[in-house]
């Protein structure tokens, strides 16, 4: 009789939120905002755990005291110490966290509030269709983040540092980056004036 073969397992995926920002032109801790009645980082760890329940993390920095207790015990913590050196510092300590088991990363800014699960749903089944392929939105005519990158790019990643984040591999991808057209990422608080604009258009307030 031939023996019956066994269905290879989907490449496990890892959710990295990056959220350790000094949030300067806010002014005050943004990611403690509410929206719907959660903070902007409760949001963006709910989604993470949705997506990826066994392999989230959140990288955090300043503010990291008071950030911790809106974090779900289930998500892994990475505090950055060097976090005021830039984005791409603070992605590198994150991606140097991950499991060794997980074949690609889908990073995630804490403060593009407007995202959901199913939203980036789409990314996800893309990747895990060519698990070497590097997948990410499109919105405002060009590539960024959220982004999926494979186990081939954490080792640059890790090296990553000051500002320079996710984009510059993005680009480098050429014609080989997949992209998936999301404009909700397209929405990035930065001031109280987007968080207002962002209630306003979801019918949300503070509460």
């Amino acid at each position: 009789m031939p023996t019956l073969g066994h269905a290879d397992p989907a490449p496990m995926l890892a959710v990295l939120v990056l959220a350790a920002g000094g949030s300067t032109r806010f002014g005050q801790p943004k990611l403690l905002q509410r929206l719907a009645g959660d903070s902007l980082l409760a949001r963006a760890a709910a989604i993470a755990l949705e997506l990826a329940p066994t392999t989230s993390l959140v990288v955090l920095g300043a503010d990291a005291a008071a950030l911790r207790r809106q974090v779900p015990p289930t998500l892994t913590i990475v505090e950055h110490a060097h976090w005021g050196e830039g984005i791409g510092s603070s992605l590198a300590c994150g991606v140097r966290a991950l499991p060794a088991h997980c074949a690609g990363v889908l990073v995630l800014l804490a403060d593009q509030a407007a995202l959901t699960a199913a939203a980036l749903r789409p990314l996800c089944e893309r990747w895990r269709a060519d698990p070497e392929a590097v997948v990410c939105a499109r919105y405002d005519d060009a590539p960024g983040v959220p982004a999926i990158l494979p186990r081939r790019c954490f080792a640059e990643m890790g090296r990553l540092r000051g500002d320079r984040g996710a984009k510059a591999l993005l680009r480098r991808e050429g014609e080989a980056l997949v992209t998936i057209d999301l404009p909700a990422a397209a929405v990035d608080v930065d001031t109280p004036a987007e968080l207002a604009r962002l209630r306003a258009s979801i019918g949300a307030d503070g509460d």
